[in-house]
């Protein structure tokens, strides 16, 4: 009957006004083509399920960026200013107080490096890589065991079984031992972590999350979390790389077999920069502004490694990692070698890695056979006709799961980290 009509036509239009408002918002995101398509036909097709989708899911950037610069530029640089004379976005202040920081030289990639990734590559590091999970914790081990002031100890995974046991018991007993231990997992990667690390926060340790699963908020979603491992001992020796805290790292689960991955060990400047990237996702995790007084220690040299840490994520307006990643390809001139778990390039790194190939550059890809995430290695698969067309070389790991993520350009750049090329 009509009064049934007039409400569904009223359902339907406005279910299109919502579609249009939605499909306009993705529009002005500028995302990639494919990513804007596919949103715009999800909303047009199911409207109202389609932008429920997207409010939930679709948003690619934390409200934190202001929260993020005001914590930096109130508690972290003045301190450093103030305690080590070193503002480590001045190039002249880092190069007249501390000669070992030194400002980007005329590589190009050095400079990008620098200009989009808010701080300065630092010289005086020493670096020790560690091949798989279980010489990552050895050495994770040893260096909490020495530890006399801090722990800071960031994961993106840490998971409530033996290994996980295993780290919650060091650091429950430096903790006793009165050294200050903080620990941050995030809210979703790391779901049943707090009530696991009650005998840490019994003990006089701090357990936060980030953005917790079971604290709705305006800042909450599901899609934006903290993926970083880091760990920062005394301000002195830092861990960073692919390894997250969980059984399954060390080949323990049958069900996942071996697990190969690759971490860092940092002494040196750097690990201050470490440090740093620490205390803003603390702050902002729970916002308490934490006593950062001791936390930064003097810069001195280990060694004669260069290094650059690189932060990015979903609050940078940059996509620092990203655009790296592709300036190191289109760079080669020998070599791009690189091993991801989770392969799913965009099209400028697809065409990066296939005119490097085209230019006569040994342009090898290393990745999984099989995999945690089964979607994604069927998506990754997909372009594999198109890169050995032009010349790529892919290589599939069979001993286990794959989850190492670096990548090596000619033979003078190479980066080990937490991101994925997906």
């Amino acid at each position: 009957s009509m009064e049934w009509l007039i409400p569904n036509w009223i359902v339907v239009a406005l279910g299109y006004l919502l579609a249009l408002a939605t499909s306009l918002r993705v529009v002005l995101q500028r995302r990639e083509p494919t990513a804007t398509l596919a949103w715009i036909l999800g909303v047009l097709l199911v409207p109202y399920l389609g932008a429920l989708a997207y409010l939930v899911f679709g948003r690619r950037r934390l409200d934190r960026q202001v929260r993020r610069r005001r914590a930096r530029a109130t508690m972290i640089e003045p301190k450093l200013e103030r305690e080590l004379g070193d503002d480590s976005l001045s190039a002249a202040t880092s190069r007249e107080s501390f000669p070992e920081l030194q400002p980007p030289d005329e590589n190009l990639l050095s400079r990008l490096s620098t200009r989009i990734g808010c701080r300065w590559p630092t010289m005086g590091n020493a670096v020790e890589l560690l091949v798989d999970a279980e010489r990552a914790y050895l050495s994770m081990e040893e260096a909490i065991e020495s530890a006399e002031k801090h722990i800071h100890f960031q994961f993106y995974i840490l998971q409530p079984d033996g290994t996980g046991a295993r780290f919650r018991d060091l650091l429950t007993r430096k903790a006793k031992e009165g050294v200050e231990v903080r620990v941050l997992v995030d809210g979703v990667g790391s779901f049943y972590a707090e009530r696991f690390m009650q005998p840490l926060v019994a003990a006089g340790g701090e357990f936060a999350e980030f953005l917790p699963v079971g604290r709705l908020s305006r800042h909450w979603h599901p899609n934006l979390r903290n993926h970083r491992k880091l760990v920062v001992v005394d301000g002195k020796v830092g861990f960073t790389g692919g390894v997250n805290i969980g059984d399954e790292y060390t080949g323990r689960k049958k069900r996942v077999g071996s697990w190969r991955d690759t971490h860092l060990r940092i002494q040196g400047p750097a690990v201050r920069h470490l440090q740093e990237i620490f205390a803003e996702d603390w702050h902002f995790a729970t916002g308490r502004k934490p006593d950062t007084e001791h936390w930064f220690e003097s810069v001195v040299p280990q060694g004669d490694a260069r290094v650059h840490i690189i932060a990015s994520g979903p609050d940078t307006d940059t996509q620092p990692i990203q655009r790296i990643f592709f300036s190191a390809v289109n760079s080669a001139t020998e070599r791009v070698w690189l091993t991801t778990p989770y392969f799913v390039p965009d099209q400028p790194m697809l065409v990066a890695l296939e005119t490097a190939a085209l230019r006569g550059c040994d342009v090898r890809l290393l990745l999984p056979s099989r995999s945690d995430a089964p979607l994604v290695l069927h998506a990754g698969r997909s372009y594999y006709n198109e890169l050995l067309a032009c010349g790529v070389r892919i290589f599939e790991y069979q001993p286990g799961i794959l989850h190492a993520k670096t990548m090596l350009v000619d033979r003078s750049w190479a980066t080990v980290g937490s991101s994925n090329m997906d």
